[in-house]
């Protein structure tokens, strides 16, 4: 299955504002990718979650495993060239469900479950009754090195 195969999950998500960038991997998801680790399935219960960060499905928790890579709550996801942003969305009710990470070009990228990694345009195209909304945007000095 690709991406594009979850209408009801992702119903935002389309052909015209994203773009398939890799074939599934079961080896990590969303929240590790976000994080840069393409070796872990980042989740605080059962999987890798970074040390001293409370094992709990709460937004606290996600802000807080972030928090042990530099990054800092800010206000929107707006492209800043000097800063490099995640999103970590939520349902309604507040459980984490997903995170996706701008690119420098200000376009996004999530990956989809142990699907596909893709590109987005905006962090509201992944929006939908699959991952809810981006209810926290973060962000972190861009290493320009």
């Amino acid at each position: 299955m690709g991406y594009l195969d979850f209408p009801q999950a992702l119903p935002r998500l389309n052909s015209n504002n994203s773009e398939k960038k890799s074939d599934p991997d079961t080896g990590y998801n969303c929240i590790a990718f976000a994080a840069g680790d393409r070796f872990n399935w980042w989740w605080p219960i059962g999987r890798y979650w970074p040390p001293g960060v409370p094992r709990e499905e709460t937004l606290d928790a996600f802000v807080q495993a972030f928090n042990t890579l530099g990054y800092e709550t800010c206000s929107g996801g707006t492209l800043t060239e000097d800063t490099e942003k995640i999103a970590i969305y939520a349902t309604p009710s507040g459980k984490p469900t997903h995170a996706a990470r701008q690119l420098e070009c200000g376009k996004w990228t999530s990956k989809i479950g142990e699907d596909d990694d893709i590109h987005h345009t905006t962090p509201q195209d992944v929006e939908g009754p699959g991952y809810g909304e981006a209810a926290i945007f973060m962000g972190r000095p861009r290493d320009i090195s």
